[in-house]
């Protein structure tokens, strides 16, 4: 059976995002800096067959959120979304979604949290199979030295999150 998925765009600041949304909430969040074959390869993974909707009205509360966000209002999203992955990938996301806005976190602090110790390579690969950008804000996890590291959306745009919030919290 071919799955619907609503879509839409959302331009804030000079990001282009595209989210993809089930009945039960948003399943992927890209932005247009993103790897190009991340969002099919996620999508055909997960529903096989799907067809896309172009509706602007189904995502009214997540262009709301996000422009609030990006204007330093919110210090995170709380719209509803539909989670697919490992129950390690879970695990691993919900750390990540606990570190708090404007603060950072190392592999090995997520990898700690889920009380996993030596998992910090499979917490690695979790945490760039996010698929919901802002959301799940991987942007906050850094290496070990405190360097930025992978950032499926490119450094320089974890760099520019990173910075609003540091901005936003002073």
């Amino acid at each position: 059976m071919t799955m619907t998925l609503y879509k839409d765009e959302i331009k804030t600041k000079d990001i282009v995002w595209t989210l993809y949304k089930t009945d039960k909430g948003v399943c992927l969040i890209e932005s247009d800096r993103d790897l190009p074959s991340f969002g099919e390869m996620f999508l055909t993974k997960v529903f096989g067959s799907y067809r896309l909707v172009k509706d602007e009205d189904q995502f009214t509360e997540e262009r709301q959120q996000m422009h609030a966000f990006f204007e330093g209002k919110r210090t995170g999203l709380e719209f509803q979304v539909q989670t697919f992955g490992t129950t390690f990938q879970k695990q691993v996301w919900e750390a990540v979604g606990r570190v708090p806005y404007g603060d950072t976190a190392t592999y090995t602090d997520i990898a700690n949290m889920i009380n996993r110790p030596t998992a910090i390579r499979a917490v690695s690969r979790a945490i760039g199979q996010n698929p919901l950008l802002i959301h799940c804000p991987c942007h906050r996890v850094i290496g070990k030295d405190g360097s930025l590291t992978g950032y499926r959306s490119g450094l320089s745009l974890k760099q520019s999150l990173l910075e609003l919030e540091n901005k936003n919290i002073r």
